[in-house]
């Protein structure tokens, strides 16, 4: 398996993102995709394989969570 590295800004910086993005011009959430939500970015994440995407609190909690299930659980 491919090492993955997540980057996490906080709080959200439109730089962070290719200018042309949703990220970067509509600065909306487009983790989940600004016609799903209405929740203002709250983070900046370059998130693989989704790439650099903007995230309010739940879309950064949901990559959090999907990051740590990809490590093995310590007994």
């Amino acid at each position: 398996m491919e090492p993955m590295e997540i980057r996490i800004v906080m709080p959200f910086d439109p730089a962070f993102h290719d200018p042309r993005s949703v990220a970067a011009t509509e600065r909306c959430c487009s983790q989940h995709g600004k016609d799903y939500c209405d929740q203002p970015p709250v983070a900046s994440v370059h998130y693989p394989p989704n790439g650099r995407v903007s995230a309010c609190a739940a879309a950064l909690h949901g990559i959090i969570d999907d990051a740590l299930s990809k490590f093995p659980r310590r007994r």
